[in-house]
């Protein structure tokens, strides 16, 4: 009876494990996320320096992220000036793709409050084929926003283009 319940003890844990809804070492996890076309990091929002995020999707390393305020024209002659109570928000992301094919990368930037509530949310599509060079999103946000924006989750999936 021993012998029958310790068999099926070991099929069950084999078959989860293959199945994928339990994981053998946590640091499986983490690589396999880290490889695929899909990542998620949650940072400590802060602007004028660059904060590592070192997650490669796809072929696509992302380094780092750097946030800067734009302010009403957003650094560029040509861009209508936003309200007076709102601003534009950089969000600079640093990465490479060492590959030759051309590989699109989507960002989604989640402005999150102390208690982990969304704020505001942007979104821009780069590509990267055997470079390495950065991309601006620049997104007009109210200036109360930015002052009450404490985390920022940054959603990356890539795309063979």
């Amino acid at each position: 009876m021993t012998s029958r319940i310790a068999r099926l003890t070991l099929a069950c844990t084999a078959f989860l494990l293959a199945s994928g809804l339990i994981v053998a070492r946590p640091e499986a996890r983490t690589s396999r996320q880290d490889s695929s076309l899909r990542a998620e990091r949650t940072i400590d929002f802060a602007t004028g320096k660059a904060i590592p995020l070192d997650v490669k999707v796809g072929p696509v390393n992302v380094q780092t992220v750097e946030f800067s305020d734009r302010g009403r024209s957003g650094g560029g002659m040509m861009r209508t000036p936003v309200s007076e109570t709102s601003t534009y928000l950089r969000a600079h992301f640093q990465a490479e793709n060492p590959t030759k094919d051309e590989w699109q990368v989507t960002f989604t930037v989640e402005f999150l409050d102390r208690t982990g509530k969304l704020i505001d949310r942007a979104t821009k599509k780069s590509s990267w084929e055997g470079e390495a060079k950065g991309t601006d999103l620049d997104h007009p946000i109210l200036q109360y926003a930015i002052s009450q924006t404490a985390r920022v989750r940054i959603l990356m999936e890539a795309r063979l283009d």
